[in-house]
């Protein structure tokens, strides 16, 4: 997360919803209790639960196998760091082979996937770009890192994750040089990515001094045009909120608004998911000075929650959002037996047919006449 003043060059795309595009909605969602807190405070379902884990953390537990059996879709973010705090280097995770203990860690992160029964949006290392990510490697390290990983969990069977790059919304306009962005410095390649998304925040001056005002379109238009890029990917907003404004009241209300007129117009179709951050219903204050608490006024609670009444943003499973895993063919199984009409099996009519044809000829030859 980062506050930039952001320049767009050329125009920034709004318009009216686009007919057939749904997104869905959602928000960080650690526990059950959470998650029901959410949805009893917005007044309607929250289809997306985004989860944090650390590397050498149980990436589901009781409370995501919750979330499946009630039909929820769960996010999962796997950190390059220890539950100690250790920070995992990417260029290691990238050299990991069978054997190794990071491999072993991979496979067992696998298991897990495959052992989950439901459909899991997986991120590794979300926001590499940002500054807490640097000790763990460059651009590099982490490109090398997430191919071994995706290559690692697909060879182990994997087939029920879709793997979500994840950046800070800055990234897809921060200036690298050579006509490039952070984000093409860090993207794996389209073979090993599924959804594009962003982390984009309006932290208006609470960060910084130098900080001002940013509209949703002003933030999201960068990820988006990204996104034209590689038109077969998705794009999503896996963290997204903003502050207060103490000089006009309202106004983060209407930003909430802004967002999801914006996310619902035609221009930003490839659009397919959104979940809210805050750190208000952890109980572990990230930053204090920046509430992004839906609830930090009667106005923002209210915006939410017609913000979670919008039918296009109310996608319900990952089927609705093109994920459904592909229907099998119906075969007959080759054991069970053909039955027609009275009950009787196929196989067992033709049988006797041809056992009584054999015996009426073998009593005809009986009766023929010595010498004919």
């Amino acid at each position: 997360m980062r506050a930039v003043a952001l320049m767009l060059a050329g125009s920034i795309v709004t318009g009216t919803p686009a007919p057939g595009h749904r997104v869905m909605l959602g928000a960080v969602g650690q526990t059950r209790q959470e998650v029901q807190q959410r949805e009893s405070e917005t007044g309607h379902r929250l289809e997306g639960v985004r989860v944090f884990r650390r590397w050498d953390e149980p990436l589901f537990d009781a409370h995501q196998e919750w979330a499946r059996r009630t039909g929820h879709t769960v996010f999962v973010s796997i950190k390059a760091r220890r539950k100690n705090g250790a920070k995992l280097s990417w260029r290691d995770i990238a050299a990991a082979r069978p054997g190794s203990p990071l491999w072993a860690d991979m496979q067992r992160q696998a298991k897990e996937i495959k052992r989950f029964r439901a459909l899991v949006y997986v991120v590794f290392n979300h926001e590499p770009d940002a500054r807490t990510s640097a000790p763990m490697g460059g651009p590099a390290d982490f490109v090398a890192a997430w191919r071994n990983l995706v290559t690692t969990y697909r060879a182990a069977g994997v087939r029920n994750a879709r793997y979500v790059w994840t950046m800070t919304g800055w990234a897809f306009s921060h200036n690298a040089g050579h006509g490039l962005t952070d984000a093409d410095l860090y993207y794996p390649g389209d073979a090993y990515v599924d959804d594009i998304a962003g982390d984009s925040y309006n932290w208006n001056t609470c960060h910084s001094g130098s900080g001002r005002w940013e509209s949703p379109a002003e933030l999201v238009d960068p990820e988006r045009r990204f996104g034209l890029r590689h038109p077969a990917k998705g794009l999503m907003l896996l963290e997204f909120g903003s502050v207060e404004d103490p000089a006009r009241p309202g106004r983060k209300a209407q930003w909430l608004r802004d967002m999801g007129q914006l996310l619902t117009s035609p221009a930003y179709r490839q659009f397919r998911a959104a979940l809210y951050w805050d750190d208000q219903h952890t109980g572990q204050r990230v930053n204090a000075a920046c509430d992004f608490d839906y609830r930090t006024s009667p106005d923002s609670l209210n915006a939410w929650r017609a913000l979670a009444a919008v039918p296009a943003l109310a996608a319900r499973s990952s089927c609705e959002l093109g994920d459904c895993a592909a229907a099998k063919k119906k075969r007959r199984h080759p054991s069970r037996p053909l039955i027609i009409a009275g009950g009787a099996p196929v196989a067992l009519i033709v049988a006797g047919l041809v056992a009584l044809g054999i015996h009426r000829r073998r009593r005809a030859v009986a009766r023929r006449p010595t010498g004919v």
